[in-house]
């Protein structure tokens, strides 16, 4: 909890502390973001240590001609377990966002993620999103998704990424641990995705309440490896070089 900073548009806050580990969340301390900013933020899971990030309030993509990026980097240390419900990414019309989620598992690392997009406002169209998901662990790539939806292409891309009216879709990623009921895309390694639409939130969630619920219960409740202890120096030895 030292390690918390406060960036231009975005606040973290630590909710509680207690044996299922630590419950946060971030807080925008601003609108938007707007046209052209550059969000970025970055989670570390210690070594054997458990978190959990609610989501709070709905973020607004808002319209104009200069692009948004939103960058998200998580780093989860052997033995971490991290559950990340991020809250819904609205594109309004006329925004253009690019997305990119970047996460690193170390050995024995699981984790839990949940994202929604939701294209427009009440009662207007969406904005372009460009949305990039990538996972790799000790061992290489595990999974590299990306999603674009584009009110320019709309036509070509119905059934690809939104059923034809759907305006909400969200994504479920379990990493470094078997589903624990059928999953709807399993990982080439230990992991799963689940991916829905919907034409508005309430319908998305009863897709995908069940699953998320089953796959945080299943991350939060995983027997954690303990880090690797250093190995012991005599006192006023010096410490093992490389051999």
């Amino acid at each position: 909890m030292d390690g918390l900073r406060r960036g231009e548009r975005l606040a973290p806050r630590v909710l509680s502390v207690g044996a299922g580990g630590v419950h946060a969340c971030v807080l925008p301390t601003q609108a938007g973001p707007l046209a052209g900013d550059h969000d970025r933020l970055k989670i570390v899971v210690g070594a054997g240590a458990t978190l959990v990030v609610r989501p709070v309030t709905a973020t607004v993509a808002l319209p104009g001609a200069a692009r948004t990026r939103l960058d998200l980097e998580m780093d989860v240390s052997r033995g971490g377990r991290l559950v990340l419900e991020e809250a819904p990414l609205i594109v309004a019309a006329g925004a253009d966002v690019s997305r990119s989620i970047a996460v690193t598992l170390a050995a024995g690392a699981i984790a839990a993620l949940r994202d929604t997009v939701v294209l427009g406002r009440s009662g207007e169209p969406g904005g372009r999103l460009v949305s990039t998901l990538r996972v790799t662990d000790d061992t290489g790539v595990v999974l590299h998704d990306a999603m674009r939806l584009d009110p320019a292409t709309s036509r070509q891309d119905a059934h690809v990424a939104l059923a034809p009216g759907h305006r909400v879709a969200g994504t479920l990623c379990l990493l470094g641990i078997e589903e624990p009921a059928e999953a709807q895309f399993a990982l080439a390694r230990a992991g799963a995705l689940r991916r829905a639409s919907a034409t508005d939130l309430a319908e998305l969630d009863g897709e995908l309440v069940e699953p998320w619920a089953r796959w945080t219960q299943a991350v939060v409740s995983s027997r954690a490896t303990p880090p690797t202890p250093a190995p012991a120096t005599a006192p006023g030895a010096a410490p093992p070089g490389p051999t």
